[in-house]
């Protein structure tokens, strides 16, 4: 009897192959979710040789692999996101980036944590520009790059933990938070507040606000620390991102708190909006 289909890893990505490369490598190492997942990698229309980097991967990837792209206009990660989870089959999503390394239990702990009506808020260990270039296929393969965390960064994520279970404890409306790049949450959570809001473009906010309408809709938000964590290889930021979160170009939109539960333009849109707005999406492994 084949494995039943659990899980949907979405990566955003734009023009970084090498780091991409790196990201499905880590993923072709998953334990105990044979047969149980998919991979959705949600370009934000790269010029380079994403498109046939993923195809080459997608020959010998043991895991079903979908690329979707749309032409680049700007930073668009909640498009991305959005692109991913309509591209997906699964009925748990998990959203990440493609500048992301997994440990080989990750999906199979995300499955552990899920539960009705949670969503999964989850964090990573950062790499320094120096280690990351340390990191080939030899070292995604074994998993040491696991063993390179230093001290510090161990001692922020116990932290996060913390603070994040006491969050929840005294009911803290906006905290803990969700960061894009490591959040669990089922199909249904996920659609019922049209996921990601398109009008976010640019650096920042679109996660915030996405808790923002979650919890609005009755859903709680824990965190995943305690079952697993991501690793995040070094990369230079993107132009958009201001040197301080205030001084965002999105952050003025979380000011309106009577914004509804559904955003407008989310998984679904107008059909207006929707002209020309359909992804390219290609199956490349079944």
């Amino acid at each position: 009897m084949s494995a039943k289909l659990e899980i949907a890893v979405i990566l955003s990505t734009f023009e970084r192959p090498t780091h991409l490369a790196r990201s499905l490598l880590s993923l072709a190492q998953q334990r105990g979710v044979d047969g149980q997942f998919e991979v959705i990698v949600s370009d934000d229309g790269s010029n380079d040789y994403t498109p046939s980097l993923v195809k080459g991967f997608a020959e010998t990837a043991p895991f079903p692999l979908i690329w979707v792209s749309h032409k680049h206009n700007g930073f668009h990660v909640a498009r991305c996101r959005n692109d991913g989870a309509r591209a997906s089959h699964a009925p748990y999503l998990l959203f990440s980036d493609g500048d992301c390394l997994f440990p080989n239990d990750h999906l199979q702990k995300h499955l552990l944590a899920r539960r009705p009506g949670i969503v999964r808020a989850g964090d990573c260990y950062r790499f320094d520009e120096e280690t990351t270039a340390r990191i080939d296929a030899e070292v995604v393969n074994s998993g040491e790059f696991a063993r390179w965390i230093p001290w510090s960064e161990r001692r922020r994520l116990l932290s996060m933990l913390i603070k994040g279970h006491y969050y929840l404890r005294c009911g803290h409306p906006k905290k803990p938070k969700l960061t894009g790049l490591n959040i669990g949450i089922s199909r249904a959570d996920f659609e019922a507040v049209n996921g990601f809001d398109e009008s976010f473009v640019g650096w920042g906010c679109e996660d915030d606000d996405l808790a923002f309408r979650l919890r609005k809709a009755g859903r709680q938000i824990v965190p995943v620390l305690a079952y697993t964590q991501c690793f995040h290889m070094w990369h230079a930021v993107d132009p958009t991102r201001p040197t301080k979160w205030l001084d965002g170009a999105n952050v003025h939109k979380l000011d309106d708190l009577a914004r509804p539960v559904k955003c407008a333009r989310g998984l679904v849109t107008l059909r207006s909006e929707n002209v020309g707005r359909a992804p390219r999406i290609r199956q490349l492994v079944a």
